[in-house]
């Protein structure tokens, strides 16, 4: 329960996906129909049966800044997908994350969607890095710009 609650606080107001079932709706729900909804995810969970809505998305089509509106590839989709499997979406992430800091699987190296990590602090590294080695050998970097990454996803 403490998790559903969670996952419903860091929620933020966005708009409803095809159910119409809007985050304000669940953080006014009494404690026996969160009881139900945590029920419902937990055997959703165990039965691996998911909701057929959930599949389902309003797709809206938003202008990038500044560009051709008549061009069809300046726009970038955005799928307004239902809160509940959004919520449960949270709950999966929340602790599959805490588990894997739990018990060291990720590598300390990560930084990127981990909590208290800074990309920035990769960033240190590799110039201090490369400040040290750079005298005395050769080094290699690779960055990958994944600016455009979602744009056809």
């Amino acid at each position: 329960m403490d998790e559903l609650r969670d996952a419903i606080i860091k929620s933020h107001d966005t708009a409803t996906g095809p159910d119409d079932i809007h985050y304000q709706m669940l953080k006014h729900l009494p404690p026996n129909v969160m009881t139900t909804l945590l029920n419902s995810l937990n055997n959703i969970w165990r039965d691996g049966d998911f909701p057929s809505e959930w599949h389902f998305a309003n797709v809206i089509p938003i202008l990038k800044p500044d560009k051709d509106k008549s061009d069809p590839s300046n726009y970038r989709p955005i799928s307004l997908t239902s809160c509940i499997c959004k919520i449960m979406e949270r709950m999966v992430n929340s602790r599959l994350t805490w588990y894997l800091e739990k018990n060291k699987i990720i590598t300390p190296m990560q930084s990127g969607f981990r909590k208290r990590h800074s990309t920035n602090y990769q960033l240190v590294r590799l110039e201090t890095y490369s400040r040290d080695f750079a005298s005395r050998q050769h080094a290699v970097a690779i960055f990958f710009d994944f600016e455009k990454a979602y744009d056809t996803t």
